[in-house]
């Protein structure tokens, strides 16, 4: 039971990381017009700790094989919520863009981070566990 939950807290944190990542590879130039002050670490302190407590149930609860995919689909859900919400924060909000141009430009600009995150997530959890059942 405790060795479970430590790994679970590795991994929380491990995502937690690359999502840090993801979110400054994303993140559009700019403070946020809600402040016009915010920076990304403000967005990191936001974002991350809720993520880092949601992977750690999932990966907690989920019994079967595919809780890792079914991380991966959170984290992608996620991260996208994260990127409009920061993209409209930080791009959209001093101009003008209509809801359609909103999803459309977080999602292109989303695309690439989002899914080499996640590749390099689950790339080495598959790698971890295969070396560990050895």
């Amino acid at each position: 039971m405790k060795e479970r939950i430590m790994k679970s807290l590795v991994f929380s944190l491990c995502c937690c990381l690359i999502g840090v990542l993801q979110m400054y590879w994303f993140l559009p130039d700019g403070v946020s017009c809600i402040d016009g002050k915010s920076g990304i670490i403000d967005s990191i302190l936001i974002f991350m700790p809720l993520q880092f407590l949601l992977v750690f149930i999932i990966y907690n609860f989920i019994k079967s094989n595919i809780k890792i995919y079914l991380i991966a689909f959170f984290l992608c859900l996620f991260w996208f919520f994260v990127n409009k919400n920061e993209f409209v924060n930080r791009h959209a909000c001093w101009s003008t863009f209509s809801k359609s141009d909103i999803l459309y430009y977080s999602f292109i600009e989303s695309i690439i981070p989002i899914i080499t995150c996640l590749l390099v997530i689950i790339l080495s959890y598959n790698f971890y566990t295969l070396r560990n059942k050895k």
